[in-house]
Order: structure tokens, then sequence, then C-alpha cells
């Protein structure tokens, strides 16, 4: 048997203590930390442990939260400039394209052989009808000479039996075949084509500053914006209110020697056509006596208009001021066509006429004056009667159609001079 040697019994003596060692170091490690666990401290560690991990879970969340929005945001953001790129280049498309028609307009003006001349007639053509393409073809089957008889009505005046009828049913009487209304809405404008006149269908919104003119006013106030177009295409225009009968074709009385030829608010041949006014100062001493020029004003209700650079000007001045002011058209009409150039005004220049007050007659000349003439109410046959100094318009309307068309000579006994 072989003998064991000394350095062999030693290490087997030597393992079981080094076993025994780890197993002390190891037990030693793990139960302090097992009874650390359990202890205060322990829990309190484990506690802000679990509520670190719990904060880092919110943080990780609120980042989320937080990136997820500056996503939106940026997207949100992204859109807005392209939105805003996209409006700002609409806006330059637009000043472009108006800018275009200008020039368009002007370059078919200056093909359309304009004339520098401000008073001078201008012929509708291939190139202006570019202006206004529907007007022009619809003008090209109305108008007669190229001028046109035009009314302005809405559904307050269109209702069958009412005075848009009338007037229409006058005009067709009288045999003028160049007259036309232009419809504000489509009842109107059905009415009137039921009725056999043809009519022209426009939205125009009432300006603002006319909204509280009432109705009619505000409906007049239209006017001028829908006559430009009629002007430029190169027809000129008799315009008339609804609260006219026509008794004789009224073309026929025209001169046609001015701009403008309009029915006065005058009574008399001096405030028809204009008088001296003498103003009286007795503490002026010698310099007591003023003069001053008068005239009743135009009705704007009842005008012939020449289609000329003087007429367009005169257009959109009147345009401007009732579209931006709270004024009376009629006031504004006059103001525009009579006021001088001045520090304050700038003149459009146009020639006027007053047309003859017993062709073209005011319901004050006729009721007040001239059916008290007993002979000379019998030689008068008016083209055209106005009822515009009396507010029962629809009945007096009757009456002079009763009187002139019927022959009914009591028809306007039972109206007095004035209104009551």
């Amino acid at each position: 048997m072989t003998p064991i040697r000394r350095h062999d019994q030693q290490c087997s003596r030597r393992y079981p203590v080094l076993v025994a060692l780890a197993a002390g170091m190891v037990f030693g490690l793990v139960v302090p930390m097992f009874n650390i666990s359990r202890s205060p401290a322990g829990q309190k560690l484990q506690a802000a442990d679990a509520s670190l991990q719990d904060k880092v879970e919110v943080l990780q969340q609120q980042k989320y939260d937080l990136e997820k929005q500056f996503k939106e945001a940026k997207s949100e953001r992204d859109s807005a400039r392209r939105q805003l790129a996209d409006q700002v280049q609409q806006q330059k498309d637009t000043e472009a394209r108006l800018a275009a028609e200008q020039t368009s307009i002007r370059s078919i003006k200056e093909s359309a052989g304009d004339c520098l001349d401000r008073h001078t007639l201008w012929l509708p053509s291939a190139t202006r009808d570019k202006i206004n393409p529907t007007l022009a073809a619809f003008l090209k089957k109305v108008a007669i000479n190229n001028e046109v008889l035009v009314a302005v009505s809405n559904a307050n005046y269109a209702r069958p039996g009412g005075m848009l009828e009338l007037w229409m049913k006058s005009v067709k009487r009288a045999g003028v075949k160049n007259a036309m209304v232009v419809a504000l809405d489509e009842d109107t404008k059905i009415n009137v084509e039921n009725f056999g006149l043809p009519a022209f269908r426009l939205d125009l919104a009432i300006p603002d500053s006319q909204k509280n003119s009432g109705s009619n006013h505000a409906v007049s106030a239209l006017k001028f914006r829908i006559l430009k177009p009629f002007l430029e295409l190169g027809y000129s225009v008799l315009l008339s209110d609804v609260d006219i009968v026509t008794l004789d074709d009224p073309f026929k009385y025209l001169i046609r020697d001015s701009d403008v030829e309009s029915l006065s608010d005058g009574w008399t041949e001096e405030t028809a056509y204009g008088y001296n006014d003498v103003a009286d100062d007795p503490s002026m001493g010698w310099a007591r006596y003023a003069h001053s020029m008068r005239i009743f004003v135009f009705n704007s209700g009842l005008f012939y208009l020449r289609n000329t650079n003087a007429s367009l000007d005169l257009l959109d001045k009147a345009i401007y001021r009732v579209e931006s002011e709270e004024a009376w058209d009629q006031a504004v009409w006059n103001e525009c066509i009579f006021f001088p150039n001045s520090p304050k005004n700038k003149d459009p220049g146009v020639t006027r006429r007053a047309m003859d007050i017993e062709k073209f007659m005011n319901s004050k000349y006729l009721f007040k004056f001239l059916r008290h003439n007993e002979v000379h109410f019998k030689e008068v046959q008016p083209s055209m009667v106005h009822v515009n100094y009396h507010p029962d318009k629809f009945e007096r309307m009757k009456a002079v159609w009763e009187h002139y068309v019927e022959g009914k000579k009591t028809a306007l006994n039972a109206f007095p001079d004035g209104s009551e």
C-alpha cells in the first residue's frame, strides 16, 4: 500500500475548512441583506425604490405626451404655414388677375376705338363684349339703336297686379320694344318673363351704408352700379323707376345732346330749367343784393345716360359715395352732377339737359298745377308720368292710367294736390 504523502494529507484537511469558510461568508452576506429588507430602513429603501420607479414611469409618460404634443404642434404649424402660403399666393393671384382684367378692359377700350373726347359715344363690339359676355349677349337681343329702357326691381314690387306689372303694362301699350327689367331675385325674373318682357337676373348685395335707408331707397342706390356695365359695353340707358306710367314711346322725345338727360323735380319752367335767385341782406348796404343760380334737382328715378367717358366718371363717383356714405341716392346724384371743381370736390364734368316737363312729367306738376288749367290740361300729352311727389303712388298711377288710357276724365279728381 502506497503511503499517503504528508502534503496530500494537509490538503485534504484544508478543503473542508475552505468550504466552511465560503459557506460562512455567503451566509454572512445573505443574512444581513435579508435582515436589512425586513428592517424599517430596508422597507423605506424599497418604498423609495418603488416611488422612484413610479416617477420614472410618470416621466416617461410625460415625455411621450410631450413628444406627441410636439409632433401635433409641428404638424399644425406646418399646416398653418402651408395655408398662409396658399393665402398669400391666392392674394397674389387675385391681384394679378384684377390687374390683368383692368389691363384687358383698357386694351379692349383702346382697341374698340375710344375717343379722347369725354363726350363721344362708342359702339358695341366683339372686343367690348368681353367685358361682360352674358350681359352683352342679352343686350344684343333687346337694344334698339344701342339704347334700352331699364327698370330695376325686386319682389317687393313684382307681385302680380302690383306696381311693376302696371309699369310693364304701360310700357308694352306705348310700343316700347327695347324695354327690360333688371331682376334682383328669381321671383321677379319669373314674373317679368311671364308678363312677356325680358328680364336680366343680377345678384347684388345692398351696401352697408344703405341698409337703414328703407327698402325702396336701398334698391334705388344699386342702380348706379347696375348701369355701369351697360355703358361700358356701348349702350345708352333710359333708367326708369317702377312708379312711372309710360303713355308714349319716350325715345321719340329724347334730344341726345348731353351726357345726362333727366326728369326735373321742378314744376315750372323756372324751377325746372333754372333761374336767377337774389338774396337780400340790407346790412350790406350797397352790396345788399347777392345773386345765385337756382335749379330744382334732377330726379334719380328717370334719366337718360349716354355711354361716354364723362358718364362713366359720373357713375364711378356716385357709386363710391352711395356705397361709403349714409346718403340719399338722389342727393348724391345731383351733387355729383352739379357741384363744380373746388378744393373739396372733383367734378366729373358731364354735360346735362333737363327733360321737357310736359313730356316727362312729375306728379307735383300734374296734380297741383296742370290739371287745374283745363284748357292746357287737354292740350298736353305726356310721354311718361312719374308719381314721385306723393306717397300713395300705386293709386295715383292707376288714376293716371284711367285718365290718359281709358279716357276717364274724372279719374284724377279724387286726389288732393299734395298728400294728407
